[in-house]
């Protein structure tokens, strides 16, 4: 096991606000998550894994694009690791998605919108996840309304 293949490790480099480096990381930080034998120690620590996904809403809400895709990857890593066990974090993530479904990028916006339906069908009922949903409704920016109104077809159509 190399000396980087902990949380703890991976916590202190989702602090990191450089750009490049992120770039750096997060395949690094994916390819952790999905490898459960690398990554035994994900649930052990919740204190630091709530601060690992509170950090990386930053990442989601990036101005950079390609921080904000690498980021919802890493979202969508958790869900897949933790499964049900995400659902205490859907209250940070999911507005932070529908903030990113009014991007200007269709594949950030397409990315947002399927990890959304993705934590619908791993993580929480859609109706739990539909109540963290509702204020993109009211959302500021058009295309997170428009967005959420697309999100709402999907869900109707699955």
């Amino acid at each position: 096991m190399e000396e980087h293949d902990n949380m703890d490790y991976f916590y202190q480099q989702v602090l990191q606000k450089d750009v490049t480096r992120r770039l750096q990381v997060g395949q690094d930080l994916i390819d952790y998550l999905n490898d459960p034998q690398r990554s035994s120690d994900v649930e052990q620590d919740k204190p630091r894994l709530d601060k690992t996904i509170d950090e990386l809403t930053g990442w989601v809400n990036s101005s950079n694009y390609k921080v904000a895709l690498l980021g919802i990857d890493i979202a969508g890593a958790f869900i897949d690791r933790l499964g049900e066990q995400f659902r205490g974090y859907l209250g940070t993530v999911v507005p932070a998605l529908v903030d990113r479904l009014g991007d200007t990028k269709d594949q950030v916006r397409e990315q947002s919108q399927n990890l959304i339906l993705r934590c619908m069908e791993v993580t929480a009922s859609p109706m739990y996840v539909w109540e963290r949903l509702l204020p993109g409704f009211k959302h500021k920016n058009f295309r997170s309304r428009e967005g959420v109104c697309l999100v709402l077809c999907a869900t109707l159509n699955t």
